[in-house]
């Protein structure tokens, strides 16, 4: 595939993903789970840390979703990853490949993991008990 083309797929993906970012900072994304069941999700609160973070409010991130800024990081490295992969190729089929790929698959199904674990621990009273939706 021709290189201008790439860059173009590139930036159109770049493109979305920022514009998904800002709609979540912008709290457009409504989480369907806490709507449809009336109880948090076990990634509620993970955009509105990701906001505390960016604001250096940390007890705001204990409050609403101690390892959302992880999990933020990870799905960006993933979208880094994608972006390269569409330079290269045109396309996403290295995403997910390859040793970063191999330790970012690891990594996101250990922080999968964890955010449940916190989520039924904040049933119980830890770190402030349940994140309202």
């Amino acid at each position: 595939m021709a290189l201008p083309v790439r860059i173009r797929r590139a930036a159109g993906t770049t493109l979305a993903g920022l514009a998904l970012a800002l709609l979540l900072y912008a709290k457009g994304v409504p989480c369907f789970f806490a709507h449809a069941f009336h109880t948090p999700c076990p990634g509620c609160g993970s955009t509105r840390a990701v906001i505390c973070l960016l604001h250096g409010d940390m007890p705001g991130i204990l409050r609403t979703n101690v390892v959302g800024p992880v999990a933020a990081l990870l799905v960006g490295l993933v979208g880094l990853q994608g972006i390269a992969s569409v330079l290269a190729h045109g396309d996403f089929r290295d995403v997910g490949e390859g040793r970063l790929g191999f330790v970012l698959k690891r990594l996101l199904l250990a922080t999968a993991v964890v955010e449940i674990v916190v989520w039924i621990a904040r049933f119980f009273g830890a770190f402030g008990g349940p994140v309202s939706v």
